[in-house]
């Protein structure tokens, strides 16, 4: 993991002074490091990503998991990482922190980072997962509604396939059977060697 652990050394070093006397932990991306089939871009990690240490781990997670099983993918053969490395979050009217999708700012101080992460890992191809790591690697101003279950090129030199977020299911259910009808695709695809 030497090339992708230079880039998060260096990661570390930038945003650890970034906010003194803040908890902003990193959680940085997972899997196999060394040119995978996959690197699977969220948007963000959330509570039980941030006390685990690791991304898509907790409700989104278990959606991940049943999307590589139906892509027959394991978990250990891909690359998981998100756009942004932490995690976002407002106050609820009940006062408890909850997470917020990445702003702008959020999103253009570690989009550089993101292209360096993919450098590094050197991934097939790129599948991001919802609204904010599609803009991210392409023109800004792309939704996942207008262009899910397609292929495009990526600002990394990958090509990209868009895919709702694994939460998106757990929040409108109607999303389900596109969900899956567009994993089935990237399936078929991958076994086709791209």
């Amino acid at each position: 993991m030497a090339g992708v652990e230079k880039v998060y050394q260096e990661m570390l070093s930038f945003f650890r002074p970034l906010w003194p006397g803040e908890d902003k932990p990193l959680v940085l991306g997972e899997g196999k490091s060394d040119g995978p089939a996959l690197m699977l871009v969220g948007e963000a990690p959330g509570e039980t990503e941030v006390v685990k240490g690791r991304p898509f781990v907790g409700k989104a997670g278990k959606n991940l998991d049943e999307f590589l099983l139906l892509a027959g993918l394991k978990r250990e053969e891909i690359f998981v990482s998100n756009a942004v490395k932490i995690r976002p979050t407002e106050t609820g009217p009940t006062g408890r922190k909850r997470n917020r999708a990445p702003n702008k700012e959020e999103l253009s101080l570690f989009t550089p980072w993101l292209l360096r992460e993919i450098a590094a890992v050197r991934p097939r191809a790129i599948v991001t997962l919802g609204n904010v790591p599609l803009r991210a690697l392409t023109d800004g101003k792309r939704t996942v509604g207008d262009c899910h279950g397609t292929w495009m090129e990526s600002l990394a030199g990958r090509p990209l396939f868009a895919l709702y977020h694994p939460a998106s299911i757990i929040y409108r259910r109607a999303l389900a059977p596109v969900y899956e009808q567009d994993v089935k695709a990237l399936a078929a695809d991958l076994r086709r060697g791209l």
